[in-house]
């Protein structure tokens, strides 16, 4: 049996309901934080309403995690900046943050709302990922959590943002490849010196390490790769007019133009309209998730290209097509959607 420890009292808004929170055990000790909360606002919360329904003595409850309950409580009573930073509460640590998440996903989806509506926020925060993370996306529990029933849906989160690392990586290889694919491709017999052409662009770009693409994603984001790009000369001087006439450095340019503005990250907007509400579509559904003047952003509110729009689908894939095809500006970017 652990000891117990007292630690201090926080009055959040006056002595209407006891809560007592319970560290997790330290060093064979647990925190005791004894906090004065309003019982209408807590019952407010269908998270803290049933365990108020199920406790013996509604006007005392024993949580448990300290930092979070603390949090959430405090969210819950609409704490002023000022009043958070004198109890603490701009510093928290990863895993009372993930609690608190849980706290919020558990109240949000009680009450049949959408959780953490933040369009922007959810954008910015999944092109990060699909830039800056090396490798796929996989979800992870960070340490000290035991919780066992907090996951990501895969079609809402990892699906999507590793779709978009595929479609980025095609895109980066089509860019950098095309104008050498022509030259191998065409009229090498009327040229002596196509092989050194192409072979000196090649090795420029393996020596600041972004080709080929499928080896370099294995060790670097793709933002390093696209960052290195800046870094690309081409020395060589071609023998033929024709291979002298191509820009190689212009070529890299356009590539790293293209990969920065490819992805805007994942829109819930685009999601939500996506998902179909009922086994029949009407046209309602099909004209709220169609494009407007080829733009496929004009009823977010995030400004985004086609590639957010098409891995935040989660419709059907043959309405998606359909979509695709009435709009005649459409062009098959990265369509493949997995990385090799």
């Amino acid at each position: 049996m652990p000891g117990l420890k007292k630690s201090n009292e926080v009055n959040l808004v006056g002595d209407l309901m006891s809560i007592t929170i319970l560290s997790p055990v330290e060093d064979s000790t647990r925190r005791v934080t004894e906090v004065r909360a309003s019982t209408d606002v807590c019952l407010k919360s269908p998270y803290l309403k049933m365990i108020i329904d199920d406790a013996k003595d509604r006007n005392n409850i024993t949580l448990v995690c300290t930092e979070a309950a603390i949090v959430w409580l405090a969210h819950l009573h609409g704490l002023s900046s000022q009043h958070m930073r004198e109890l603490g509460l701009h510093d928290v640590s990863v895993v009372a943050v993930w609690e608190v998440i849980q706290m919020w996903v558990l109240d949000k989806k009680r009450n049949n709302i959408k959780a953490f509506d933040h369009a922007v926020g959810f954008a910015r925060v999944t092109k990060y990922f699909v830039y800056n993370n090396i490798g796929f996306i996989k979800e992870r529990k960070p340490k000290g959590i035991r919780i066992k029933t907090l996951h990501l849906t895969p079609n809402e989160f990892t699906g999507p943002v590793n779709h978009a690392r595929g479609g980025l990586k095609t895109t980066l290889h089509k860019h950098i490849w095309k104008k050498a694919g022509n030259v191998l491709r065409f009229n090498t017999e009327k040229c002596d010196c196509w092989d050194a052409t192409i072979g000196q662009y090649l090795a420029a770009l393996v020596k600041i390490d972004a080709f080929p693409i499928e080896n370099a994603v294995t060790r670097s984001s793709f933002q390093a790769i696209i960052d290195r790009m800046k870094e690309f000369k081409y020395d060589y001087t071609p023998a033929c007019p024709r291979c002298r006439s191509i820009d190689f450095a212009y070529v890299v340019q356009l590539t790293h133009q293209a990969a920065l503005s490819y992805f805007d990250g994942l829109c819930l907007d685009c999601m939500d309209r996506s998902k179909p509400k009922s086994k029949d579509l009407d046209d309602e559904y099909w004209r709220i998730n169609a494009n407007v003047d080829h733009r496929w952003d004009s009823r977010c509110r995030t400004r985004h290209g086609q590639p957010s729009w098409y891995v935040s689908w989660l419709g059907r894939e043959d309405v998606k097509q359909k979509l695709l095809g009435r709009d005649r500006g459409y062009v098959a970017d990265g369509d493949d959607g997995e990385e090799d």
